[in-house]
């Protein structure tokens, strides 16, 4: 009888186990459709923002003011963006951080350049300072090969 009794325990073990891993991948598969849900819910928030619009639609050298609410957008959104990358990384500069709130808000290269007033060219160069910024406080941060933007979109 007690030969029984332990293959009884083994088998409530092994089923305990698959259980636990059926479980976590339920919670895995979950939690990437929320985090889908999000994303999708976020976009539509930024999309419905006539600020974002009217730069996205007729791109102009953007004031102050509005670099201000563009920031305050991105951090509403997506749970105060600014501060989480100051505070990972002190090193930006805020002309860094202004470029990554545009990136976030997915305006394009030529977009940007123009909000900016600088040309093109001048943004893949601020860019490629401010990836090498980053890279000095986590040199394994683009480890997997992404873009400033891609990481950007991520975080």
């Amino acid at each position: 009888m007690k030969p029984l009794k332990k293959t009884s325990g083994k088998r409530n073990e092994t089923q305990s186990k698959v259980n636990h891993r059926f479980n976590i991948q339920t919670l895995t598969t979950e939690m990437e459709l929320l985090k889908k849900r999000e994303h999708q819910l976020a976009e539509r928030l930024i999309s419905e923002q006539p600020l974002v619009n009217e730069l996205r639609k007729n791109p102009r050298f953007i004031k102050d003011a509005d670099k201000v609410c563009l920031a305050n957008l991105v951090d509403d959104v997506y749970n105060n963006f600014t501060s989480r990358l100051v505070n990972r990384f002190p090193n930006l500069t805020e002309v860094d951080i202004q470029y990554c709130i545009l990136i976030k808000l997915r305006f394009t290269v030529a977009q940007i350049a123009i909000l900016s007033a600088i040309s093109p060219t001048s943004v893949y160069q601020q860019k490629s300072r401010m990836k090498k910024r980053i890279l000095r406080i986590e040199p394994d941060v683009f480890s997997h090969g992404e873009t400033l933007d891609v990481w950007l979109y991520k975080l």
